[in-house]
């Protein structure tokens, strides 16, 4: 099963700088955490039977496989709105692919579930 999480909630202090991709690392950096992969602010937004996942990789292009495939390696990556522009034209259609194209902020976090 694949879980993917998405900031719903938002945590700086201070002023903001005005920078956004300074912003953007500020509150992917306070919601996960020092790599233990806790993603304190994100709420759960859609699991993928693992079955499917395999569908939308093999459906795919090059780019594609290389990101969402990375999920077997590393058992957790990050998809921010960059990412999710280069993702939409080589993504079958499919709930993940619904939600990608409304990422225009923030961040998603797929992460294997091995229960």
């Amino acid at each position: 099963m694949i879980e993917v999480y998405q900031l719903r909630k938002r945590h700086l202090d201070g002023a903001k700088s005005g920078d956004a991709k300074l912003e953007q690392i500020k509150i992917f950096s306070t919601c996960i955490g020092h790599g233990i992969g806790t993603i304190d602010f994100s709420e759960k937004v859609l699991e993928i039977e693992n079955e499917a996942y395999e569908n939308i990789l093999a459906g795919g292009g090059k780019y594609l496989k290389f990101k969402l495939g990375n999920l077997s390696k590393y058992f957790e990556i990050e998809i921010f709105p960059e990412h999710a522009q280069k993702l939409l034209p080589e993504m079958i259609e499919s709930p993940l692919k619904e939600i990608l194209s409304h990422l225009n902020e923030g961040y998603l976090v797929l992460r294997k579930d091995f229960a």
